[in-house]
This record gives C-alpha cells, structure tokens and sequence, in this order.
C-alpha cells in the first residue's frame, strides 16, 4: 500500500498524455481537465495536478503562452514517471484521491 492512501483511495490508472490548454490548464487522452500548481521546495520543482472540472475553452498554442517553469506536455514513460516536453523526467510522488479529488503530484528530477 502506497503511503497517503488510507486518507484518499486508489486513483486508478494515471493519465497518459497531458496537454497544456492555457496557463494552468492541462487536458488528458480522455479530455478530462487538470488545473496545475507549480510548488518549489529546497530548488526542487513539484507540479501538484488536479483533476477538476472546468470549461476547456480554446486551447492557446505554446507560443502564446507565458514563460512557464512547468512543460507543454507531459507523457507516462516506463516505471512511475513522466517525460515532458523538453525530455525532462518527472516522478510520480503520488496519485490518489483527496476528498474526492483525483491528485498526482510530480517531482522534477535532477538532469545528469
């Protein structure tokens, strides 16, 4: 059993792809939309994802959108990680549900 889970509960399977809408905005394979906060600890960068329901609207080619410490997109990769966009690798720090919500929370892992 996963540490955290008692609170929360199995997620299920996590996204495969997720891509940036707008700022803050990510939408997965299902369409499904998560809102993404950057959270910076010691310099290590952490995105929390959210799934939350909100109106996807028109989604904003990446060169319209600002400087951004977090990717355009993210991809699942072998093991419990993602690779995004500029082939960085993220960990998966958990992804389960809190009071309701569907939560994964990623860690940046340090380039060699």
């Amino acid at each position: 059993m996963v540490e955290g889970m008692a609170e929360g509960g199995d997620a299920g399977a996590p996204p495969i792809h997720l891509w940036v809408r707008r700022v803050g905005v990510y939408c997965d394979e299902r369409r499904k939309t998560w809102l993404v906060a950057v959270e910076e600890e010691a310099g290590t960068l952490r995105a929390r994802i959210q799934r939350v329901r909100v109106p996807l609207g028109e989604a904003l080619r990446p060169s319209q959108l600002p400087p951004s410490q977090l990717p355009h997109m993210w991809q699942l990769s072998e093991g419990e990680q993602y690779r995004d966009s500029n082939s960085r690798i993220w960990e998966i720090q958990h992804h389960l549900m809190i009071g309701g919500v569907e939560e994964l929370l990623l860690r940046l892992m340090p380039s060699d």
